[in-house]
């Protein structure tokens, strides 16, 4: 993941997802779906139609649990349900056209950009529980965001760029 820190300034988070739509637009659709190393936290091993789905599914996930946030649930994270959604999303990708999952991730990123446009700032700044696959932590809405959704949107897309 990048290690520059924007988690504190919504405009420039705002500027890096715009710039990894762009970046996402621009990046030739393959003809074949080669699988990739395994992730080394997860195990994991992904084509390109995997990263679609996973994108496809955590962009509006991840934009609805920081909304919420934003609305005083206090909470973020997944749970078994949460877990088995990305699942589903990330195999979706077996069978969907890559074409039709680019579509779907672009307006994943356009959701998120309606929820950039109903934040605030000090919306950043808010202290919620995080729950990860470690346990429970506090972290700041802006940290999640840049975690979670941009910095994670950013990192696919260089898995997607590395799997050709």
């Amino acid at each position: 993941m990048s290690e520059r820190d924007d988690s504190h300034d919504l405009v420039a988070l705002r500027r890096r997802l715009e710039a990894a739509r762009v970046r996402l637009g621009r990046l030739p659709v393959a003809k074949e779906r080669n699988v990739g190393p395994a992730d080394p936290t997860t195990g994991e091993a992904w084509h390109r139609g995997n990263v679609l789905g996973h994108l496809n599914e955590m962009l509006p996930f991840w934009t609805e649990q920081i909304r919420r946030a934003t609305h005083g649930s206090g909470e973020i994270g997944r749970d078994e349900s949460g877990a088995l959604h990305r699942r589903e999303g990330i195999d979706q990708g077996n069978a969907a056209a890559e074409a039709q999952l680019r579509r779907d991730v672009d307006k994943g990123i356009g959701g998120v950009l309606t929820l950039m446009d109903e934040m605030s700032p000090a919306d950043l700044a808010q202290t919620v529980v995080f729950q990860t696959r470690e346990g429970r932590r506090d972290a700041r809405l802006g940290e999640l965001m840049q975690i979670l959704i941009v910095g994670h949107l950013e990192d696919h897309l260089e898995q997607l760029d590395a799997l050709g």
